[in-house]
């Protein structure tokens, strides 16, 4: 999967392709020879979550920020 594929997919789709490769690892049908690059692409797509998560966070936290200062 290329990065410009990995952008046009939304949140829910990372968490669902997380949760996808972390089925296959957990009853053990990743064949060895994909075991690596599932690991890897799991942990990229969790650092995008987790990045998408923190902007989402600013901006509640940025609209709260406003509506106090109204």
């Amino acid at each position: 999967m290329n990065d410009v594929q990995d952008q046009e997919l939304s949140y829910e789709a990372k968490i669902y392709m997380v949760d996808e490769i972390l089925t296959r690892l957990d009853h053990q049908e990743t064949p060895i020879d994909e075991l690596a690059t599932d690991v890897k692409l799991g942990a990229r797509l969790i650092k995008e979550l987790e990045a998408k998560l923190r902007q989402v966070e600013l901006a509640v936290l940025d609209a709260f920020r406003e509506l106090e200062n109204e």
